[in-house]
């Protein structure tokens, strides 16, 4: 059976003040999103495509990232986060998931 997978992007800064400060302006909007993306992630999805990860299969990314992608309690097209990884501070927007059972 094929993994449960999403369609999603995110944003990467170094601190949960800069994180929480980018949601406040996003406001849920995905164009506002994808131009934050461009503008303050520090990863290399940010810069190149509105922060993009393409569709993303379960168990793809680190524990808590994946976690938050795939938890159905989690709303599609609405951010997501704070979150902290290894990586640093993510904010997360699921465009589309497909949760096998």
């Amino acid at each position: 059976s094929s993994p449960s997978t999403a369609l999603t992007s995110h944003i990467l800064v170094e601190s949960s003040a800069d994180a929480a400060k980018l949601k406040e302006e996003i406001k849920n909007n995905a164009r506002t999103f994808g131009k934050m993306a461009k503008l303050h992630s520090k990863c290399p999805s940010g810069k190149a495509e509105n922060g993009s990860l393409g569709w993303i299969n379960e168990g793809d990314m680190v524990p808590p990232f994946d976690k938050a992608v795939f938890d159905p309690r989690n709303g599609l097209n609405e951010v997501i986060g704070p979150l902290r990884t290894q990586f640093g501070w993510h904010l997360i927007w699921i465009h589309e998931r497909v949760i096998q059972k």
